[in-house]
C-alpha cells in the first residue's frame, strides 16, 4: 500500500461560475485526444455544508479547465449513487471523482470503473490506503482527535475524573475513526465516558436535534454529572452547545470538527463551545484537481494513493483572526 502525509497550501486555480456539467454520449481520452475530458463526480453527502461546497468547488475548477463534469448526488443513498455512476461509466467517462465516499458502500461502481479501466480520484475516502482509488486525499483522524481532546482537556482543567459525553456517527468512516480514537484518549487520560458508551447520531441531517436531546436528557437525569462533550463534527456540537446553554450551565465545554461559520461564532462567545478543527477542503480540491489534470494531459497517475493532511485547531486563542470557509 502506498501512503504519504502532507500539509499544503491551496494552489491558485481559475474558477468558473458553472455548477454542474451535462453528460455526453461520447468519451474523451486521457492522453492527447481532442475530445472533451469527461468526469463523473459524486457524493452522497451533498446535503451537508462541507459536502456541497467541496463538490461545487471541484466542479467549478474542473469546468474552468475545460472538463465536462457531471455531478451525481444523494442524501446518503448509495444505491442511487452506485446506479447513477455505473450508468455514467457505461455511457463513457474518462475519470471519476469520489467526494467523501464510504468505501464499504461503493463496490458496484468501483467494480464497473475497474472493468472499464477508469481511475477514481477520491476526497476523504477512508482512513487507510485503498487501491480502489488512484489517490485519496484526506485529513489525519489521529490528529483531529488529539487536537480536540487536547482542547477539551484545557477547557476542563484536565481529564482525570471528568465526565465526558462522546457523540459519533459510525456510518461515516472518518467520524467513526476519530470518535473511537478520541474515546480511547479520554479514557487513557482518566475521564469517564458519560452514560458508559458513545452516543450515536442516526441521521446527519438531524444531528443537531439528536445531540440536543442526548445532552438535555443526560443533564436532566444527571444534573452534576457532565463536564464536557466531545463531538465528531460541528452540527452535532452545536446541538450539544444549545442544550448546555438552555440548562443555564457555564461549566460544561464542547469541541467539534469542521470550524463552520456558525460554530466559530459560538467559540467567539466564550461559552460552552470551546474549539473546533478547520479542515481546508479548498486545498484538498486543488490537490486532487492537479492530480486529475496531470492524468488528463499525460495519463500520469499520482505516485502515492493515500495522502493525509493536517487540520488546524480553532479555539479562543486564535478565533478572532480566523475566517471560516463554510
Amino acid at each position: 500500500m502506498r501512503k504519504r502525509m502532507a500539509a499544503f497550501a491551496g494552489m491558485a486555480l481559475a474558477s468558473a461560475l458553472a455548477l454542474t456539467g451535462c453528460s455526453g454520449s461520447a468519451s474523451g481520452t486521457a492522453e492527447g485526444s481532442e475530445d472533451t475530458f469527461k468526469v463523473a463526480a459524486f457524493t452522497a453527502g451533498y446535503g451537508t455544508p462541507g459536502g456541497k461546497s467541496t463538490l461545487d468547488d471541484f466542479v467549478e475548477k474542473g469546468e474552468a479547465l475545460g472538463w465536462d463534469v457531471t455531478l451525481y448526488t444523494s442524501e446518503f443513498d448509495y444505491d442511487k449513487i452506485n446506479t447513477d455512476v455505473t450508468s455514467a461509466i457505461t455511457q463513457g467517462v474518462d475519470a471519476i471523482l469520489a467526494g467523501f465516499p464510504d468505501p464499504r458502500q461503493v463496490s458496484p461502481l468501483v467494480n464497473a470503473a475497474k472493468n472499464a479501466n477508469i481511475p477514481i480520484f477520491s476526497i476523504d475516502g477512508g482512513v487507510e490506503p485503498n487501491d480502489d482509488f488512484v489517490v485519496d486525499v484526506t485529513f489525519r483522524q489521529q490528529q483531529l482527535a488529539e487536537l480536540t481532546v487536547g482542547a477539551l482537556e484545557e477547557a476542563m482543567g484536565g481529564l482525570s475524573g471528568k465526565d465526558v459525553m462522546v457523540i459519533g456517527h459510525d456510518p461515516h468512516i472518518g467520524i467513526m475513526t476519530r470518535s473511537n480514537i478520541a474515546q480511547e484518549l479520554l479514557k487513557a487520560g482518566g475521564a469517564n465516558i458519560a452514560g458508559g458508551e458513545m452516543k450515536q447520531v442516526l441521521n446527519p441531517g438531524t444531528s443537531q436535534e439528536e445531540a440536543l436531546k442526548f445532552v438535555t436528557d443526560y443533564l436532566q437525569a444527571n444534573p452534576e454529572g457532565l463536564d464536557g462533550v466531545w463531538v465528531g463534527w460541528d452540527h452535532a456540537a452545536l446541538g450539544a452547545t444549545q442544550a448546555i446553554n438552555e440548562a443555564g450551565r457555564d461549566d460544561i465545554f464542547v469541541t467539534g470538527v469542521d470550524a463552520l461559520g456558525i460554530a466559530v461564532n459560538e467559540i467567539k462567545k466564550d461559552g460552552p463551545f470551546y474549539g473546533s478543527v478547520f479542515q481546508d477542503w479548498t486545498s484538498v480540491v486543488d490537490q486532487v484537481v492537479g492530480d486529475m489534470d496531470a492524468y488528463q494531459k499525460s495519463g500520469t497517475l499520482p505516485s502515492e494513493n493515500f495522502v493525509e493532511v493536517e487540520g488546524t485547531l480553532i479555539d479562543r486563542s486564535n478565533v478572532d483572526g480566523f475566517t471560516p470557509a463554510l
